[in-house]
């Protein structure tokens, strides 16, 4: 919620709040603040119809909040007693608002019987282009309370985390069914934007669980696993059909919270005079791997954060080119051996590989810059534009003489134009590695099983990261080689790791260039790198709920 939702519905908690006896009619004091009292009204030949007026003071107010937010009107029922017990389709409600013109409005609608005698909180949204209603009414055959009535952010689902459920609803309106196993979302494009831009932006949907649970959007089924959290936040901006009916198929009792909410405004910062985003989109990598880049906030990338890792940043590239200008002289300079510590000019990297997939610690970074700061070193337009927003996002930083420093985090990068395959293997093996730039701890369990790889296992991943023309690693850093070493590892799931290996070692350039250690991985079907394989996902499986092969939790 921005500053402005929360200060506003503050301030409507103090103009709505409200409480009545079951029985009464009355009028709304609110501060001097307002134009006019809200009148409370008894419709006439509609028993248990009462009509709450919006003042002129009010609807201005509610107006402001519409410019800033997409809004709703939130209230509290409850009735605390049935009259007729034995027949509880009687204690059914309807809330609405009012037209201003007599026309027929859409209605949420629900039975006390349900709720035996305890309160409920109902958000009704209005639409994004409607105009402000009249007021709002109930309606019951039950004596009822309406004890609560504010302003709040728009909301469309389910949330059963709190001491009051709640039951929100776009404005086509719906039936409230206690512990829902599915919800029909389709009336919330009447309230949010249904695609991202430059200048729009999807809502998200926030998750609440105690098991893994699966859920479908229309065609589209993910399955989401537990989380030390048990919360998990999906953009909406990820899926195909987002407006849908939503269908809990597998431990719908473990969700207690199933609701759209918007996203943060922030998401729409750019650099001025651009369209290059500045802020990240926070999520889960299994979402970005099919991430439309129809719903991309600019053209050349989209800028992502690790929600379960902050400060990790993903950038996903719409081509290799432009991952290139972003990433190729950074590698060189930090990991090609030969090259290292060297900032090459754009002639010297004519025709040189970078990698298809890059990753690189906060410190590195901040020497690359510094370097290139110090020596006055032409950086290209993305280079220039990388800096800033690893600057904004703390990645980076710079001290009063402008000097840069590591700051907190790390950035990985997939690219498009990867087939999707890849761009799963990609994404799991540069995961790995921002957990292991991040983690000390997780850097530690990895130290201790990469010296426990057997001698002749361990020489043929130093041959291999040598001689393989794509990577030429510098073998001599122990932090790239322990970096690497456990993203190779992770980087498929255990049972695929000795084959992998194994076809590696049979390749020509291994038996040309290192035929003695690769026929050592073959004749052991590469057993020594199973085994680190199995001790490593033992114990990112038991942190993280994550495994080898698998940075995330949403399939």
């Amino acid at each position: 919620m921005s500053k402005f939702a929360k200060k506003i519905s503050v301030l409507f908690v103090s103009v709505f709040l409200f409480s009545c006896s079951k029985n009464s009619s009355f009028v709304l004091e609110i501060p001097e603040a307002a134009a006019a009292p809200m009148v409370v009204t008894s419709a006439k030949g509609q028993p248990g119809r009462r009509e709450f007026s919006f003042t002129a003071g009010q609807k201005n107010e509610i107006k402001n909040f519409m410019e800033k937010s997409e809004a709703a009107l939130k209230i509290r029922l409850n009735c605390e007693n049935l009259r007729n017990k034995n027949a509880p389709d009687e204690s059914r409600f309807e809330f609405g608002f009012l037209s201003g013109d007599g026309t027929p409005a859409s209605v949420v609608s629900g039975f006390f019987s349900d709720f035996q005698g305890k309160p409920l909180d109902i958000i009704f949204c209005f639409g994004k282009d409607a105009s402000i209603p009249a007021g709002f009414f109930v309606k019951s055959g039950e004596q009822y309370a309406v004890q609560a009535v504010e302003i709040v952010p728009a909301a469309v689902g389910f949330d059963y985390s709190g001491g009051v459920p709640l039951f929100a609803f776009a404005p086509n309106g719906g039936t409230i069914v206690p512990r829902p196993s599915q919800v029909d979302f389709s009336g919330a494009s009447l309230v949010f934007k249904s695609v991202t831009t430059y200048n729009s932006i999807m809502p998200e949907l926030e998750l609440k669980y105690s098991e893994r649970v699966k859920v479908s959007f229309g065609g589209e089924q993910l399955t989401v696993r537990k989380s030390p959290e048990n919360r998990i936040v999906i953009p909406l901006s990820a899926l195909k059909s987002p407006f849908s009916q939503a269908n809990l198929l597998e431990n719908d009792i473990a969700v207690s919270t199933m609701m759209i909410r918007p996203s943060s405004p922030d998401l729409l910062s750019f650099f001025k005079d651009s369209r290059f985003v500045a802020k990240p989109i926070k999520t889960d990598p299994g979402l970005i791997i099919k991430w439309r880049m129809s719903n991309w906030r600019g053209n050349d990338y989209e800028l992502f954060e690790w929600d379960r890792f902050p400060g990790i940043l993903i950038f996903d590239t719409a081509d290799y080119s432009i991952q290139d200008d972003f990433f190729r002289r950074l590698a060189y300079f930090v990991e090609k051996a030969g090259y290292r510590g060297r900032l090459l000019s754009d002639q010297e990297l004519d025709g040189k590989h970078g990698y298809n997939a890059h990753d690189y610690k906060a410190d590195d970074l901040a020497r690359f810059f510094e370097k290139a700061r110090e020596e006055n070193f032409g950086l290209n337009a993305k280079e220039e534009l990388l800096k800033q927003i690893l600057l904004r996002n703390g990645v980076i930083k710079t001290d009063s003489d402008g000097k840069f420093s590591a700051g907190e985090g790390a950035v990985i990068s997939i690219c498009r134009k990867s087939e999707e395959y890849l761009r799963r293997q990609f994404i799991a093996h540069e995961g790995w590695h921002g957990i292991f730039f991040t983690d000390s701890e997780f850097r530690n369990a990895v130290a201790s099983i990469y010296y426990t790889l057997d001698p002749r296992t361990k020489a043929y991943l130093v041959r291999y990261f040598q001689v393989t023309p794509s990577l030429n690693y510098d073998t001599k850093d122990e932090y790239l080689m322990k970096n690497e070493f456990m993203a190779y590892m992770l980087q498929q799931p255990v049972a695929q790791t000795g084959p992998y290996f194994v076809k590696m070692a049979s390749r020509e350039h291994s038996q040309q260039l290192a035929k003695n250690e690769a026929d050592y991985i073959i004749q052991t079907d590469a057993e020594g790198f199973t085994s680190a394989a199995t001790l490593l996902d033992e114990y990112v499986s038991q942190r993280w709920n994550l495994n080898g092969g698998r940075v995330w939790l949403i399939n």
